[in-house]
């Protein structure tokens, strides 16, 4: 679900499950997803990775598309939100990298999505992380459409057009719901 009425992802909406929110009764057993687009800025007091408080390395977007999932099925398994994310991420980097987005090659490096651009040196395009709250893995994947002067160098701008976001946006939900929906069939099918 694309929410329009959201511009900023500040890292509250990780801190609480939020499917229910957004889908009432239409929540699905097998994970909800919704994107927005806006600027990120996530300081230390709503960050969740230890790693980037302790080395200060706070969040910053100037225009960005955020991806926020929410996974029921993964129930208290951190080690499964960890799989899921960087799974996620592996499609959402091999969408990107298609001719009618960004038409480079676009890779991860553990849970970052990277863009080779014309220098041999590689750029974050994404921040992303995940953990489990009440019974369900949550995931935020931000990606950069425009850094900004407040972003770290290594940060690379998708400078996508807004028909680009727009599409990606649809393609992303879409993926979502079939990769669950087949990852969820594949379980139904194992012979005991």
């Amino acid at each position: 679900m694309f929410i329009e009425e959201l511009k900023k992802y500040d890292g509250s909406l990780l801190h609480q499950r939020f499917a229910f929110k957004y889908f009432h009764k239409e929540s699905n057993a097998i994970g909800d997803i919704i994107i927005f687009r806006g600027e990120m800025e996530v300081l230390a007091d709503s960050m969740i990775d230890q790693e980037d408080v302790m080395n200060e390395a706070f969040i910053w977007s100037e225009d960005a598309i955020n991806i926020l999932w929410e996974l029921p099925i993964l129930g208290n398994n951190t080690f499964g939100a960890v799989a899921y994310q960087r799974l996620f991420n592996t499609e959402i980097a091999n969408l990107l990298s298609r001719k009618e987005y960004l038409n480079q090659t676009v890779f991860m490096d553990g849970d970052d999505i990277m863009v080779h651009s014309n220098s041999d040196t590689a750029n974050k395009l994404s921040v992303s992380i995940t953990h489990v709250k009440d019974h369900a893995a949550l995931g935020h994947t931000g990606i950069n459409i425009k850094a900004g002067p407040k972003a770290p160098e290594i940060a690379f701008s998708s400078l996508l057009s807004d028909e680009q976001v727009k599409s990606f946006c649809e393609e992303t939900i879409d993926l979502f719901y079939t990769m669950n929906q087949d990852m969820f069939i594949a379980t139904t099918k194992i012979l005991t």
